[in-house]
């Protein structure tokens, strides 16, 4: 009569979405071992900056130019691969989306503006509350270099909803479970720069 359980079953597979957020983004945070033994963003794996630099048009193409580096596993070959999305702070997400569509470079001297090179550089500017500090991450496109995996059990994505009616009360039990596992798979697609 009170409306107390309409949208719960909603509520509850949000929550757990949330849940598998909150994870992946703990996962980078922790900046997990791969498989070689070194931590996912790391020099050897040529995907970290070496200072921190603020968001801008030199730190960007630095990181674009990393990116393109990394080699295949063999390292045979180039992997080319290109910045797709952008990832960092709430605070910086607008500075990153100001650097990264302005049509020049250094808008302070009008007569020698120079084109801003990576303009329109990544499809998506993600900016979250679970990105600690100054920290700003590239990402390729996850169809060409995955970095981190999500893998539900049996291939079920949906949250299982169990529900108790309470024998010694009147009342009803809700329990919410969804099963899934989060784990670093290749460094390659990734670039760090912890900011300044």
């Amino acid at each position: 009569d009170l409306s107390a359980f309409i949208g719960l079953a909603n509520m509850l597979g949000r929550s757990a979405r949330r849940t598998i957020e909150a994870d992946v983004y703990a996962l980078l945070a922790s900046n997990p071992v791969m498989l070689d033994g070194i931590a996912l963003f790391h020099a050897s794996h040529g995907n970290l900056a070496a200072s921190g630099s603020a968001i801008s048009v030199a730190s960007i193409e630095a990181a674009r130019v990393a990116m393109a580096k990394q080699m295949d596993i063999s390292d045979n070959d180039y992997l080319d691969l290109r910045p797709a999305v952008w990832l960092g702070g709430m605070g910086n997400g607008g500075v990153a989306r100001e650097v990264l569509g302005a049509e020049y470079n250094d808008d302070s001297q009008k007569n020698q503006r120079k084109p801003n090179i990576v303009r329109g550089l990544v499809g998506d500017i993600v900016d979250s509350p679970r990105v600690a500090g100054t920290d700003w991450y590239l990402f390729a496109d996850a169809a060409d270099a995955p970095v981190i995996e999500v893998a539900f059990l049996n291939g079920e994505q949906a949250p299982f909803l169990d529900s108790m009616e309470g024998f010694n009360v009147d009342g009803l039990q809700w329990k919410v479970r969804l099963d899934y596992g989060v784990a670093g798979v290749d460094y390659r697609g990734a670039y760090k720069n912890a900011g300044a």
